[in-house]
């Protein structure tokens, strides 16, 4: 509606809705200045509520090709708090608690203990929340950290905290398919997936349904749940093969620097005191072949542009 979200001025764009936006502003004074109110109207609306798909769709990219009679709904990617949010809620480990203190949620190992100047100093490395209940609670409550920022989020265009950020970007570049694919982040929500599947369903075609029905919100067809069947008992078949690697928290990290005066090098150890005590997420070598495979189904299935995007 507003050409400038962050800019109602003269020199940003002109609204493509005017007359919409001076009602909406007279409405929001009428009624106490009350913003729940005024969000709770505009969700409302049947106009914020339609469908991402139109009848005259190749008529609408001629005639308004930026869709500014909103005759559709444009799809959008999540964001990045909601797409962490949405792993952790699909895969039941969200901790909804509100308040309270920030969490440091696990992020890439590598990002974590990779040495890190602040004020002529090197910073302490990166320690993650010691319970899953701890560290699964919502984005929101994440601590970031100045100067080391989460790369998981950041590679879904998490703003930068120090700049003024009006609307969120959807840029979709490289990085992100390996992220969506190949982080520990992934794995372990697709383990954990697979393991509610688990618990929630006896068979092989009522967990697969049950998966889908967690990440989607619906159940699969006939012909997408033997497909998806399919692709499990093929994976089966590899996974009883293939054993993972277990993986390894540290307790202590060596650090090398430089003495500034004699330029001489020197090494010390940095305790990581949460690691000696530290209750992991479930890996794909703690859990057996027949989870692994299912895990990696559900991978897909958070890999899926109906997962990654409100239609």
């Amino acid at each position: 509606m507003a050409g400038n979200p962050n800019n109602f001025g003269a020199k940003g764009g002109k609204p493509t809705h005017p007359q919409l936006l001076d009602w909406l502003a007279a409405d929001f004074v009428e009624h106490g200045w009350r913003l729940k109110r005024l969000h709770r109207l505009i969700m409302k609306s049947d106009t914020y509520r339609q469908s991402g798909r139109h009848p005259q769709a190749s008529e609408l990219a001629v005639v308004d090709p930026e869709n500014h009679l909103f005759a559709y709904r444009i799809p959008r990617r999540l964001s990045a708090e909601e797409l962490r949010d949405s792993l952790l809620k699909a895969t039941g480990e969200l901790n909804p608690a509100i308040g309270g203190l920030p969490v440091m949620p696990e992020i890439n190992m590598e990002i974590a203990l990779q040495p890190r100047m602040i004020q002529f100093s090197i910073a302490p490395a990166y320690q993650p929340s010691r319970t899953p209940a701890e560290r699964n609670r919502r984005t929101i409550y994440a601590y970031r950290v100045r100067g080391q920022a989460d790369p998981f989020l950041e590679v879904f265009n998490q703003p930068n905290p120090n700049d003024s950020c009006e609307e969120r970007v959807s840029e979709s570049v490289t990085p992100q398919v390996f992220t969506l694919l190949n982080s520990d982040v992934m794995s372990d929500r697709a383990v954990a997936l697979s393991l509610r599947a688990e618990r929630e369903a006896k068979s092989l075609p009522e967990q697969i349904r049950r998966a889908v029905q967690l990440a989607y919100g619906r159940v699969p067809d006939k012909v997408e749940a033997e497909r998806l069947k399919k692709y499990v008992q093929k994976m089966r078949t590899y996974h009883a093969a293939h054993k993972p690697e277990p993986v390894k928290y540290p307790t202590a990290i060596t650090r090398s620097l430089v003495e500034e005066l004699t330029g001489q090098p020197f090494d010390y150890e940095e305790v990581l005191p949460v690691f000696e005590n530290y209750v992991p997420d479930k890996k794909p070598a703690e859990v057996n072949a027949k989870t692994r495979a299912l895990a990696d189904l559900c991978l897909i299935l958070f890999n899926s542009n109906e997962f990654m995007y409100v239609y």
